[in-house]
């Protein structure tokens, strides 16, 4: 009997323990990463000066490749800059931070981003830029 307490136990507390941790998941929804650039750098239809930013995916369930930018003033509150349709994107190398990739642009251009990848996942997403 008291082996099958145990078990009962054992079981209940690791039940409520997927429960209590499921939430904690639920940040990694939108993928809210925090960048600073201390040059510009553009973004599909817009420059963004030196600063705090805050690129988060879209809260919608059924388009997950629309990511939204916001800029961060000195006391953290967030403004809504632009947002940006993306495509996935894919990395052989699992970062372990976030990862921003540029493209080249021609000589005094600010440099664009390619792409955004979350800490600890290969699909990212690439901005669409219009055709020139």
């Amino acid at each position: 009997m008291n082996n099958k307490l145990k078990a009962l136990c054992l079981s209940a507390s690791l039940g409520l323990g997927f429960f209590i941790t499921k939430p904690a998941a639920a940040d990694e929804w939108d993928k809210k990463t925090e960048f600073q650039f201390s040059e510009p750098v553009e973004i599909p239809g817009k420059v963004l000066t030196p600063g705090k930013y805050v690129f988060e995916l879209s809260d919608s369930q059924s388009d997950r490749n629309v990511v939204q930018i916001y800029s961060e003033d000195s006391k953290g509150k967030e403004t809504l800059i632009k947002t940006v349709l993306a495509v996935p994107d894919y990395t052989e190398n699992t970062p372990d931070k976030p990862i921003v990739h540029f493209e080249e642009r021609h000589s005094g251009s600010p440099e664009a981003i390619h792409s955004w990848f979350y800490p600890g996942e290969n699909t990212g997403w690439e901005f669409v830029y219009p055709k020139a």
